[in-house]
């Protein structure tokens, strides 16, 4: 809370030109006041990493399991924003993914979906610049450009729902962008196993943040089926990448976190009721 304080204090002062010779610009000082909401929030770079740097080992991972990718549906509308928001997060993973495998059509339709999930989430005016742009640069080729853009993406509607005061959903977005890239990555390396990939799997540490998410949701959220179901899997992942501290976790550890990732991601996207229970799978719905 005092580091916090302080921060707020620094970006006062700034603010109004007592810690530095010339008058700060508009840019500064929203760079300022974005930095500290972020702190605030508990969303920043030392404990919630970023999508992109989150994402950035899956080049390792190769090649590509495109039929994973297919299998998630793009074009589901969820009636609560906690899974809008996990799907949300789990699309810019698959997104990212497909520029690895530099699919132009697909990287174009999960844009499409994107701009779709965020104005469910009451954020559709923050995607129109960044859909333009990713369309322009898919079209252009620019795998590493598309890439970027869809980190800036993830960031400008994590932005809006801090605009929003709705820090819980934009850790959510989060979330779903990890477990989507883990749940890829898991797969692939029980498909083909190599104990150099399979030591990426085991960073327990973003476990533990995300975790800590998840149980500082809102206590009827927290009671619920659905996150109760979650946090239970989220723990048990936690287990095995602790006990391989050390080393790379075996083919057959590999295989129960594969086995975990998938069960999470089936619960983030399939049906809930409205008191949060999970119910058996019904014919996906289309926006």
């Amino acid at each position: 809370m005092f580091r916090r304080q302080c921060l707020y204090i620094f970006s006062l002062l700034g603010s109004i030109g007592l810690l530095q010779s010339q008058e700060p610009s508009d840019k500064d000082l929203e760079q300022e006041s974005e930095a500290y909401m972020r702190d605030e929030l508990g969303v920043n770079d030392i404990t919630a990493p970023s999508i992109g740097q989150i994402l950035k080992d899956l080049g390792l991972f190769q090649p590509v399991p495109t039929e994973i990718i297919s299998e998630n549906p793009r074009d589901a509308v969820f009636d609560n924003r906690l899974q809008t928001s996990l799907h949300f997060g789990g699309l810019v993973a698959d997104g990212f993914v497909m520029t690895i495998a530099q699919k132009t059509p697909e990287v174009q339709d999960i844009g499409r979906a994107l701009i779709r999930q965020s104005r469910a989430l009451g954020v559709g005016d923050r995607m129109t610049k960044r859909s333009k742009s990713l369309l322009e640069l898919s079209d252009k080729g620019d795998w590493q450009g598309m890439r970027e853009e869809l980190i800036r993406t993830q960031s400008d509607v994590e932005k809006a729902m801090m605009d929003l005061r709705d820090e819980q959903m934009a850790h959510m977005i989060s979330l779903g962008g990890w477990l989507r890239g883990f749940q890829i990555a898991a797969n692939q390396c029980a498909k083909t196993y190599n104990p150099d990939r399979a030591k990426v799997l085991g960073r327990f540490e973003i476990m533990d943040y995300y975790a800590d998410r998840l149980n500082t949701l809102h206590p009827r959220l927290k009671k619920t089926e659905f996150v109760s179901t979650l946090i239970t899997k989220l723990q048990l992942l936690r287990q095995i990448a602790v006990s391989t501290t050390g080393r790379s976790p075996s083919e057959a550890e590999v295989k129960q976190m594969r086995d975990l990732a998938n069960q999470m991601i089936a619960i983030t996207i399939g049906p809930v009721d409205p008191d949060g229970r999970i119910t058996p799978a019904a014919p996906a719905k289309n926006l």
